[in-house]
C-alpha cells in the first residue's frame, strides 16, 4: 500500500517532511529517490531487479502490474529484501 500511495520511506517522501535533506537517490546520486526511480530505474539495483522481476516478465516492467498483481507480491517482498532498502525502518518483510 506505501508503495501505491507514494508513502514510502525514500528520499522523495522524507524530504516533503524535511526528514532528509535532499530527495536525491542516496546509492546512485543521480535523481531523485521515488517509488518508479527504485523499483525501475535506480542503477544499484539492476541486478536485483533481474533476479527477482524476471518471472513477471514484461509485465513486471510496469509499476501498475508491479503494484496491483497478486503475482507480484511475492517478487516485489524479495526484491524490497535483497536490496535491504527498508531493512532499517521495517526489518525483512515476511513471505507473502
Amino acid at each position: 500500500v506505501q508503495f501505491r500511495t507514494n508513502h514510502v520511506p525514500l528520499q522523495s517522501y522524507l524530504h516533503r517532511f524535511g526528514r532528509a535533506p535532499d530527495a536525491t537517490c542516496p546509492t546512485c546520486q543521480q535523481e531523485p529517490e521515488t517509488v518508479p526511480h527504485y523499483l525501475f530505474a535506480c542503477p544499484t539495483y539492476t541486478l536485483h531487479r533481474a533476479v527477482h522481476f524476471r518471472t513477471l516478465g514484461f509485465s513486471g516492467r510496469t509499476l501498475s502490474t508491479l503494484l496491483n498483481s497478486r503475482d507480484a507480491l511475492r517478487p516485489l517482498f524479495t526484491y524490497v529484501n535483497a536490496t535491504g532498502r527498508f531493512r532499517t525502518v521495517f526489518g525483512n518483510l515476511p513471505d507473502p
